[in-house]
């Protein structure tokens, strides 16, 4: 009985109990038409998705009504397409007042990954005018079951004015999801979105985040270390293992957490200032100690502090936050240290000032590279890039150039057309090819596509693309990532390339790392260099190898399962082989 009335007692503090009534769905869905009607309309006008948004912000609701999750939510919807009115009208006379707006406002941007436009939210001191530039705090939020477009990009009229002299963008990371994949991909989106609207100091930019948030932030700070002036990390969570319970995870797996374990990449700390935190009695604090636990293992000292509030359970203690913000405001403006170091296990993360690791010998082996903006040591590293040309040494030897491969134990500048192989934005696993801009090609129905499109707009707030094999046009090849779905059979597209790929798949079997299964009752799902445009990927049969059960709980669950191939059984869906290509997509 005590766990019946705990589990209502969880629904009812979560509008969960709540359903909103036909008529008044119908009612919001009458009164949205004039504003998609005018965003339409609007489509091409350089702040289109300032209006935009707060359209989608309503479909999302009328056609996942299960999100009005307490009366409010009502409200938010009708607020929301109040202002989304108010900024067509003006944008149709010229004016954008909201452009200059200070304290909350809330913005948006079109995404490169799908054209659906995304939130953001900027906090804009009453002292801004533009003349000069300004600080930047980019802020990541905590989970929140509750998060729905309409009810972040609606204002508060009463919140509490905005008192700091810098600006602050509340990240929407497309929901919950920690901040990876496409929420990775959204935080620099509106990252950029802001720098092209704001005058903002480019050496003064802050990152930070709580709970979910600060997972977020000891990922991406610890992963792209030198585009932040300082990091703040509040509780979340910095391993998968543990954190998610995960105590046997297949090989395949193992390699693919160290994508985004950020405790991996601890050594990166000493490229940016660093503030950790959790509440002394907060399970969360175990974030921060993985941080330590992993320097102290390598004798590493950085600019950071670690902190922890007395007697507080999962929230800053105030004393804390102030000593906290004193270090980050102490250390600004970004520099660079007299030598770095730099850790990273896939290409997707290389860049650590003016160096890229573009290529590495060992994908999720663990990759070094140290020294000083023209003088470097590796390991692990099969080809590296600097963002001009000029004269380095690279492991003792000098050379001169902008691109370097390792050829025979020794450093070569790099061919112009370089060897096909596993590199920066191009070593997968399946789930790396939904973090920039893709397209699903079928030429028949699919069960497998319409669950991904499903998941992805109701777990990613996005839209998936979709297209045939007769209506795919060159500009597509060229621009986008290709899903394919279905069999050499039933989709051209995959007849055309699957020849090129290093399998075999025919009406009766399919043959792949020696491997060969029954093709009737089983299907394939991998990730390859597109042979149409080796610059983009090839999927076949998969969205994100995570389900929605996965979406549903800790965030922690978003790392791939099947790493770069997969042979599925079609009546269980259950996985008889997967793995990795190597190097060189063999």
């Amino acid at each position: 009985m005590k766990r019946l009335i705990a589990a209502l007692f969880v629904i009812r503090a979560f509008g969960q109990d709540f359903k909103i009534a036909p008529d008044e769905l119908n009612k919001l869905r009458e009164a949205a038409k004039p504003l998609s009607a005018k965003a339409a309309a609007l489509a091409g006008h350089k702040l289109a998705a300032d209006v935009a948004i707060f359209d989608k912000a309503i479909q999302m609701l009328l056609k996942h009504p299960d999100e009005f999750y307490q009366p409010q939510f009502v409200k938010h919807a009708h607020n929301a397409i109040a202002e989304g009115l108010r900024r067509a009208a003006e944008l149709e006379q010229g004016k954008s007042s909201w452009t200059k707006q200070t304290g909350r406002v809330a913005r948006a941007y079109t995404s490169r990954i799908d054209d659906s436009p995304q939130p953001f939210k900027v906090n804009i001191p009453a002292s801004y005018d533009g003349s000069k530039p300004v600080r930047l705090d980019v802020v990541l939020h905590g989970r929140n079951g509750r998060l729905t477009e309409a009810a972040f990009v609606v204002i508060d009229p009463k919140a509490k004015p905005y008192e700091q002299d810098w600006i602050e963008v509340e990240v929407f990371g497309r929901g919950n999801n920690a901040y990876r994949w496409a929420g990775e991909t959204d935080v620099f989106e509106a990252l950029e979105a802001v720098l092209a609207q704001y005058n903002i100091d480019r050496e003064r930019i802050v990152l930070r985040g709580f709970s979910m948030g600060g997972a977020g932030t000891w990922h991406i700070g610890l992963h792209y270390p030198t585009k932040w002036a300082g990091m703040e990390a509040g509780a979340g969570f910095t391993d998968t293992i543990r954190y998610a319970n995960r105590p046997d995870p297949t090989p395949w797996e193992r390699s693919a957490m160290r994508i985004y374990d950020a405790v991996d990449y601890a050594p990166n700390i000493v490229n940016v200032p660093a503030a950790g935190y959790g509440g002394e009695l907060d399970k969360q604090l175990q974030a921060s100690l993985n941080i330590q636990e992993a320097l102290e293992a390598e004798q590493i000292r950085a600019n950071a502090i670690f902190l922890v509030g007395p007697k507080t359970e999962h929230k800053w203690h105030p004393d804390s936050k102030k000593e906290s913000e004193a270090f980050l405001t102490k250390n600004l403006p970004r520099r660079m240290p007299e030598r770095f170091r730099f850790v990273t296990f896939t290409p997707r993360f290389g860049t650590v000032w003016n160096w890229r690791i573009a290529a590495l010998e060992n994908t999720y082996g663990r990759a070094e590279l140290a020294g000083t903006s023209d003088n470097v040591t590796t390991k692990n590293i099969a080809e590296l890039e600097l963002d001009a040309p000029r004269a380095v040494k690279i492991d003792g030897q000098s050379l001169n150039g902008q691109a370097f491969a390792r050829q025979m134990n020794r450093w070569e500048v790099r061919p112009a057309k370089p060897a096909m192989r596993k590199r920066a934005g191009l070593q997968g696993p399946i789930d790396d090819a939904f973090m920039d801009r893709f397209l699903c090609v079928a030429d028949s129905p699919s069960a497998t596509l319409d669950t991904f499109a499903a998941n992805f707009e109701k777990y990613f707030r996005g839209s998936v693309r979709r297209t045939t094999s007769k209506a795919l046009s060159k500009k597509d090849v060229a621009g986008s990532h290709l899903i394919l779905f279905g069999t050499p059979a039933s989709n051209k597209t995959i007849e055309k390339v699957v020849k090129q790929l290093p399998v075999r798949w025919t009406a009766s079997e399919i043959a792949i790392k020696g491997q060969t299964f029954d093709a009737k009752t089983h299907t394939l799902a991998l990730i390859q260099p597109n042979p149409l445009n080796p610059s983009k990927y090839v999927v076949l049969n998969s969205g994100h190898t995570f389900t929605s059960e996965d979406l549903k709980g800790t965030n922690a669950l978003l790392y791939p399962r099947w790493g770069d191939w997969a042979v599925i059984e079609t009546a269980t869906g259950r996985v008889k082989a997967a793995g990795f290509f190597d190097e060189y997509w063999k």
